[in-house]
């Protein structure tokens, strides 16, 4: 396939300022916080229900605001404050021929094997699903098909700001691509840690997979994949 190796992470200049990635950072955290704190002081599962039992409230509000701040957070990472897009860039290596496509795949698959692996192994640990993310897993047709559309927008906007955006710009302030990779994967736990420290820990470890996978591939196109496949089984295959 004439495939060759990428560059190291650590030798690419950074695609952002400092500050660029400082603020987003920032914002992530302050998230995490503020829903963590929330998380703790213990919503009523009742009321919780009563907010998201019908599947419009859900979908309009829910599901299409978790799509928009994903969208808005690859636009601030590709193109805000910068003169140009450099979406193509967070992305890496495309396809060029079938062989390419099907390596990734390849790629891709083993490590969805892998996560799916590690949640079921994981499952007798765990104290039982948090209540925000039943509230948000599908239950009805509508919401099923519209789950399609959020996996995905959500799949492919993660990769690019956490394996894209973050590893690259961590790895080139840090000097080192592994710190780059393990600072992103503790960002990416820290962004679901309102689900719980057992469930952060593990999206904590998916993060380190992925962030591999886009390491080793020079490409989201394989983390887009898997991510896309884990988030469509979550909310599906539950």
């Amino acid at each position: 396939m004439g495939i060759e190796p990428p560059p190291s992470a650590s030798s690419r200049a950074p695609l952002a300022s400092l500050g660029h990635t400082a603020a987003l950072i920032a914002v992530m955290l302050a998230v995490a916080i503020t829903g963590t704190l929330l998380a703790r002081a213990g919503v009523p599962e009742a009321a919780s229900a009563a907010r998201v039992s019908s599947s419009a409230n859900r979908i309009w509000g829910q599901y299409l605001p978790l799509l928009l701040v994903n969208g808005l957070l690859v636009l601030y990472v590709a193109r805000l404050f910068r003169p140009r897009n450099v979406l193509p860039e967070l992305v890496g290596r495309r396809w060029r021929e079938p062989a390419d496509a099907l390596v990734d795949l390849l790629y891709a698959a083993l490590a969805l094997a892998l996560i799916i692996a590690i949640e079921v192994l994981s499952r007798p640990l765990a104290a039982g699903r948090n209540a925000a993310v039943s509230a948000l897993l599908p239950s009805t047709e509508a919401e099923r098909l519209t789950w399609l559309l959020v996996a995905s927008g959500v799949g492919f906007c993660e990769e690019v700001v956490y394996r894209g955006y973050l590893q690259l710009q961590l790895s080139a302030f840090t000097r080192s691509a592994p710190l780059g990779l393990v600072f992103q994967a503790v960002l990416f736990a820290l962004a679901h840690l309102e689900q719980g420290a057992g469930a952060a820990l593990r999206i904590g470890v998916y993060g380190l997979i992925l962030g591999a996978l886009a390491r080793s591939r020079g490409s989201l196109l394989p983390g887009i994949v898997c991510h896309i496949g884990v988030d469509l089984a979550s909310g599906l295959l539950r």
